[in-house]
């Protein structure tokens, strides 16, 4: 037993000694090892693209007081229409006076300048680069202008990958030659390139090992979308600065965006610095999966970076960090003439004890630590005094960590959160029926124990709505979300949830498939799965009515419609709009004004969205008695797809394919023992629409031919003793819409019929 007791007794303290080193690492910083210089750490804004960022969300993304993110570069889009040009200058300069570095990327040249005249794809002309070089220092000079002169600008954003929105191929040789050309005259101006989707070096290598090309090059920018991230000892040897421009994770769904990936995001960057980038940039400061959240909050992942930026500002140096080799946990260190930052990274999952060495110090004897976890968010832990060049300190598990002799921007030690009170839940009627009711937002209750409450952020259902305590605002029907998060004076948070529900006491809704309505024959019904009913119509390319409708039926889609309560409409449609090119329908009820139903959010998805005049901040209502309506939707471009339509005084937002359209006309069953219909396709029938003539091909071959009205009912009727492929019919029909049905023993198929 002895023997045992005395076996087992050695084994725990062998047990104990692994546990103390599994749980204890040293990290030695040496303040004389210099590596590069660090320019920043940043985001993108594109108000071109997505809502611009307001007064408040600049100071809360490039502020460096508690409770915002300290970012010091912002990187704006180079617009190709110089008309657009003022759309990035109101971030920018908030920005500048901020202090921040900013920086232009170009993501197409003028389509007139291009290959193929479009905004995505083709190539620059090389007899228009010195046009080109004119937008790039019209556009610089332009935003010198108005307050936000650049730092730096991009000759090309992601040159070397194929894409499907605004973009431009380059090879080396080109992006050489404009170089060559033109790069002496971005004098006061810094040129970024090549800012390839990957780093790949083949591209900036070419650039750099070309001595003419090479002198007009300040930056060597680029990406790391799946590849790309390691050192460039051949930019550095030519005096370049590396940066690494844009990067983004967990924009598949909001659900995606964990601490966990938010603490890779520490790692990716504790990566970049330590391949000697000398800044970082972000993609959309603000986003659901970005630095803030469409709520208007600063996101884990914003939490992360300002454990970076807000204490390693540029003119900071990167100085050697050398942890011991145990896995998860990595460290990279800064300095300037006074300071002396360190960042930790910890990817265990238990905390670990740290012993920290600094060689040639400066005369650094304090640090304050400040930590960022899946509960805390760049929270003071307190201050540590360093002895003899040395000290110990334990880093949260899963956590980021920094230890800087600068911590006024972190907030204060031992801060006790504030508490926010959104009011109770509130449930009303509409009883005026405009589809909304005034609602009061009241946050004034909310207390901080300790100190100040200096920012109320308002959400309504994920939205930001606004930073005042209290918010008047006009409320939809149904039922939804508002949170109220604020913050303290020490940048600690803390969110409370209102439910708010608006009753409709109104009861119609109308819905209507656009190939079932009076479909002009500019128009072309096309099949797709995913549509409702299978079916959509747009026009043909090129057809466009960019300037005003027209009144000739052939370009209209009509649909009559009844309503029996008076009140206020509102009409949705379930569309595609790819792009801000193809964005837009015209649309008219009854006799009113025609609404020019523009700025369709962007989407190569099927999505809903009701009508507006001329932008989404001027939503129409109809005010309709009682009876019968007709409303006319008439084409403006000609990418834009309608599949569906929904008319309604309930005020509820449509989703998905929505309910069955009761108008459609029924095709009548040929065979109940024939298999299902086969795809349109197979069969052709020409021309569509018709007048008095109309040719059918079927490559299978048929033996039954049918010409069936809107209504259902058999109009023509034609059997075969063996089957036809071809036939040409002479027609004698009233304008509207057919369906002409083909059968044989083994299938069937049916297509529409437009008949002028």
């Amino acid at each position: 037993m002895k023997k045992t007791e005395k076996r087992y007794l050695g084994i725990c303290i062998v047990l104990l000694g692994l546990t103390r080193l599994v749980n204890a690492q040293s990290v030695t910083i040496d303040m004389d090892s210099v590596y590069q210089s660090i320019s920043g750490f940043g985001g993108v804004n594109m108000p071109g693209w997505i809502e611009d960022l307001s007064e408040d969300l600049v100071d809360k993304a490039f502020g460096n007081d508690p409770g915002q993110i300290g970012l010091t570069i912002l990187r704006i889009r180079v617009p190709n229409d110089t008309t657009q040009f003022y759309r990035e200058v109101p971030t920018a300069v908030l920005a500048k006076n901020q202090g921040v570095t900013i920086m232009g990327s170009p993501w197409s040249p003028p389509a007139s300048l291009k290959s193929n005249n479009n905004l995505v794809g083709g190539y620059l002309l090389p007899e228009n680069y010195g046009a080109y070089a004119d937008h790039l220092l019209g556009f610089a000079t332009y935003m010198n202008n108005n307050g936000a002169s650049l730092h730096s600008i991009s000759i090309q954003n992601e040159p070397d990958v194929q894409v499907d929105y605004e973009s431009c191929d380059w090879y080396a040789s080109q992006m050489i030659e404009f170089l060559e050309e033109q790069g002496s005259r971005f004098d006061t101006l810094k040129i970024i390139a090549p800012e390839s989707f990957q780093f790949r070096r083949p591209l900036s290598d070419s650039i750099l090992n070309d001595p003419e090309a090479e002198q007009h090059v300040d930056i060597i920018g680029g990406h790391i979308y799946g590849g790309g991230l390691f050192d460039y000892p051949l930019a550095r040897e030519q005096g370049k600065e590396v940066w690494m421009t844009e990067h983004l994770t967990g924009s598949s769904s909001p659900e995606a965006n964990t601490w966990l990936l938010a603490l890779a995001l520490s790692t990716e960057i504790t990566d970049c610095m330590k391949a000697n980038f000398n800044a970082y940039v972000w993609w959309y400061i603000r986003r659901f999966y970005g630095l803030i959240t469409d709520d208007g909050n600063i996101s884990k992942k914003g939490y992360v970076i300002s454990q970076f930026t807000k204490f390693i500002r540029p003119g900071a140096v990167r100085v050697n960090a050398i942890p011991d080799a145990l896995p998860g946990v990595d460290a990279t260190a800064y300095k300037t003439d006074t300071s002396l930052i360190i960042v930790v990274v910890n990817n265990n999952s238990t905390e670990v004890s740290l012993d920290f060495t600094i060689q040639n110090n400066s005369g650094i004897d304090t640090l304050t630590q400040l930590t960022t976890s899946e509960t805390k968010n760049v929270e003071n832990q307190g201050g540590i005094s360093i002895t003899a060049d040395a000290f110990s300190a334990t880093v949260d598990s899963k956590s980021i960590t920094t230890f800087t002799s600068h911590a006024g921007m972190g907030g204060k030690f031992n801060n006790v959160p504030p508490v926010a009170y959104a009011g109770e839940d509130i449930e009303v009627d509409d009883l005026d029926g405009n589809s909304v009711d005034t609602i009061l937002l009241d946050g004034s209750g909310s207390t901080d124990s300790d100190g100040t409450i200096i920012n109320y952020s308002w959400s309504f259902n994920g939205q930001h709505l606004g930073w005042e305590d209290s918010i008047i605002f006009a409320a939809p029907i149904g039922e939804h979300v508002a949170v109220l998060t604020v913050t303290d004076d020490d940048g600690a948070t803390h969110s409370d949830t209102l439910n708010i529900i608006i009753n409709t006491i109104f009861n119609t809704a109308l819905w209507f498939e656009s190939e079932c309505g009076q479909v002009g024959s500019t128009w072309e019904i096309h099949s797709d799965n995913n549509a409702s009913n299978g079916e959509y119509i747009t026009t043909p390319a090129g057809t466009e009515l960019i300037d005003g409708p027209s009144s000739d039926p052939a370009d209209q889609l009509v649909i009559s419609f009844q309503v029996d309560e008076i009140g206020l409409y509102k009409v949705w449609g379930r569309v595609i709009t790819p792009n801000a090119n193809d964005d837009s329908f015209w649309v008219q009820v009854d006799a009113s004004s025609w609404a020019m139903w523009n700025s369709i959010p962007a989407s190569s998805a099927w999505h809903w969205d009701d009508v507006h005049d001329g932008g989404n901040d001027n939503p129409v209502d109809y005010d309709l008695e009682a009876g019968e309506h007709t409303l006319r939707i008439c084409y403006r471009e000609d990418g834009a797809l309608l599949d569906k339509i929904y008319i309604s005084n309930t005020g509820i937002i449509p989703t998905g394919l929505g309910e069955v359209d009761e108008t459609c006309p029924d095709i009548p069953d040929l065979d109940n023992s024939a298999k299902p219909f086969n795809e349109l396709q197979e069969m052709r029938l020409y021309p569509n629409p018709a007048s008095d003539k109309i040719h059918i091909n079927w490559s299978i071959g048929y033996t039954t031919l049918m010409l069936v009205g809107i209504d259902g009912r058999t109009m023509f009727q034609k059997d075969y003793a063996a089957p036809v492929q071809n036939v040409s019919l002479d027609m004698n029909l009233e304008s509207g819409m057919y369906f002409i049905l083909l059968s044989n023993k083994e299938t069937r198929v049916v297509s529409k019929l437009i008949i002028e």
